[in-house]
């Protein structure tokens, strides 16, 4: 499996002046983290990230390289969060999931609609009502998304969890739960009462 490579470095000092610092230096604050792993603060090149990030799949598994001490070591990592300027695009913070090639994660996967429902050709509208859906697995296992072909849907059907079929993962969502329907389309005609008699005004 081909990892990304993205170098890191262990910052020893926080806080919010040494972020804007390490920001003015071309440098993006960060942190890692993960199950029997200590959180850590880290820092990684902003030219390198912006790079990486243009090109990056969701749910990838990137190969870390930490120097800690003058000592490089390599991690596999998952972007948790990304921390954005609230006008424009800049990163400000990236939190990382250290993950264990060996033990299951959960994360989510988009769901993405193929074909056409056949209900669409009597009118009929197609609802997504799940547009990711929670799985559990390996991280060499993670799909890059869920797709549904809803060609043989006519109005009223539905598409549930449970009709999911993803071998060797875990989907943790409801099985009852309905991930697309395909509803009735027609506008419902109002029925218009008679108008009301002009009463005479009395005097």
């Amino acid at each position: 499996m081909d990892q990304a490579l993205i170098k890191a470095e262990k910052r020893i000092d926080t806080g919010k002046s040494v972020a804007r610092k390490l920001r003015n230096e071309g440098k993006i604050p960060a942190v890692i983290y993960g199950k029997d792993v200590d959180p850590l603060s880290i820092a990684v090149s902003a030219r390198e990230w912006s790079v990486l990030g243009r090109h990056m799949k969701r749910n990838a598994i990137l190969d870390m390289e930490l120097t800690i001490a003058g000592k490089a070591e390599h991690r596999p990592v998952m972007i948790k969060e990304i921390q954005r300027e609230f006008v424009g695009d800049k990163v400000l913070h990236i939190d990382f999931l250290q993950v264990s090639m060996t033990r299951t994660i959960e994360v989510e996967i988009p769901v993405h609609l193929k074909g056409e429902a056949k209900g669409m050709l009597n009118d009929g509208i197609v609802e997504q009502h799940l547009r990711t859906i929670r799985i559990e697995c390996l991280p060499t296992q993670i799909p890059e998304a869920l797709e549904i072909d809803v060609s043989d849907l006519d109005i009223g059907d539905s598409f549930h969890v449970s009709q999911v079929s993803l071998s060797g993962i875990k989907v943790l969502e409801g099985g009852d739960v309905a991930i697309v329907t395909v509803a009735h389309g027609g506008v419902e005609e109002k029925v218009v009462g008679a108008p009301e008699a002009e009463t005479e005004e009395k005097e």
